[in-house]
């Protein structure tokens, strides 16, 4: 299983419009092959760190969709971080 994390902090002014819109997502990955879910952290400090994690089957499954419009449509649709860092881990145990 891949699990890959995207990371970005908010200001205090912005956090509960990237959590409401984060709520509101269109949910079309979750359609996808080898989709096996998404959380959405928030931290409790006074300028959260937003947390997206989602987990899919394999790297293949979550290359797959990078590479799909569904993918590019949740991309231009969202505004982004430019501090934002995305990392991919491999659960190795359970």
């Amino acid at each position: 299983m891949i699990v890959a994390i995207t990371r970005f902090r908010a200001s205090p002014e912005e956090a509960d419009g990237w959590v409401h819109r984060l709520q509101e997502r269109s949910r079309r990955v979750d359609g996808h092959a080898g989709f096996l879910g998404l959380e959405v952290l928030r931290s409790f400090e006074r300028s959260p760190e937003i947390l997206l994690v989602t987990r899919w089957k394999d790297r293949d499954a979550m290359r797959a969709y990078f590479q799909s419009e569904d993918f590019q449509r949740a991309k231009g649709a969202s505004a982004s971080q430019e501090d934002a860092t995305f990392t991919m881990y491999e659960v190795v145990a359970t």
